[in-house]
C-alpha cells in the first residue's frame, strides 16, 4: 500500500512536470539566438528531455527498491539499507522540477563583445551586469555524485547587489553556450560545493 502511494505521488509529479514542459515550449537554439547583439543563454529541448528521462528512470528505480524492501523486510531486515538509496533516487524527479522551474523564471542574454549580461525575470525586476566589473564570486553547487549519467547542479554567481543562479541544464547546452560559461570558468576562481540535493 505504501509503495503504491509513493508511486502515485511520483506519477502525479511526473505528469505535472510534463504539463509544465509542454505549456512553455522551447524554440530551437538559433531561432532566438540574437537580440540586439545579445545571445540568449538557454537550455535546449534535447538537454531538458534527456534530463527528464534520466530523472524519471532514477525515480522508477527508487520505487522498485522500495517495493523490494517492503516485500523482503519480514524475511531479511538487512534490506532496510536500500531505503535511503531508494528515496535518493526518487528525489531526482523533484530536483528536476526545482531546476526546471528556475530555468523558466528567468532569461539570460549575453553580449560577447561587451561582456554585458541582461537578466529578464518572470517575477522581480530585470537587471544587467558586466562579467568583469560586477561579479564578485562564482560557486558551483552540485550533487555529491553522478547517477546514471545525471549530475544536477547550478552556478551561484555573486554580484554586487544580486545573486544569479543558473542550472547546469543551461551549461549543458553545448556548444551554443560554451563561450559564456568558458568566460566565467576561465576568469574566476570557481569553488565547488557538494550537496545530496542541490536545490535552488
Amino acid at each position: 500500500m505504501r509503495f503504491l502511494i509513493i508511486g502515485l505521488i511520483v506519477l502525479i509529479a511526473y505528469l505535472m512536470i510534463r504539463k509544465k514542459f509542454s505549456l512553455f515550449g522551447f524554440t530551437e537554439d538559433m531561432s532566438r539566438n540574437l537580440k540586439s547583439g545579445f545571445q540568449l543563454i538557454e537550455a535546449s529541448t534535447p538537454v531538458i528531455q534527456t534530463n527528464l528521462k534520466k530523472s524519471v528512470s532514477n525515480a522508477v528505480m527508487g520505487i522498485i527498491l522500495i517495493l523490494i524492501t517492503v516485500l523482503l523486510f519480514m524475511k531479511i531486515k538487512i534490506v532496510l539499507f536500500l531505503l535511503p538509496i531508494a528515496f535518493f533516487l526518487l528525489g531526482y524527479l523533484f530536483l528536476f522540477n526545482n531546476h526546471f522551474s528556475k530555468l523558466k523564471s528567468q532569461q539570460i542574454w549575453y553580449n560577447a563583445k561587451t561582456n554585458a549580461v541582461f537578466i529578464e525575470q518572470l517575477k522581480g525586476e530585470n537587471y544587467t551586469f558586466n562579467i568583469f566589473m560586477d561579479i564578485e564570486a562564482v560557486q558551483k553547487i552540485e550533487s555529491i555524485q553522478t547517477t546514471k549519467g545525471l549530475l544536477y547542479g547550478y552556478y551561484r554567481i555573486k554580484l554586487k547587489n544580486k545573486i544569479l543562479e543558473i542550472p547546469y541544464l543551461v551549461a549543458e547546452n553545448k556548444p551554443v553556450n560554451n563561450l559564456f560559461f568558458d568566460t566565467i570558468d576561465q576568469n574566476f576562481n570557481v569553488t565547488i560545493q557538494k550537496r545530496i540535493f542541490p536545490i535552488i
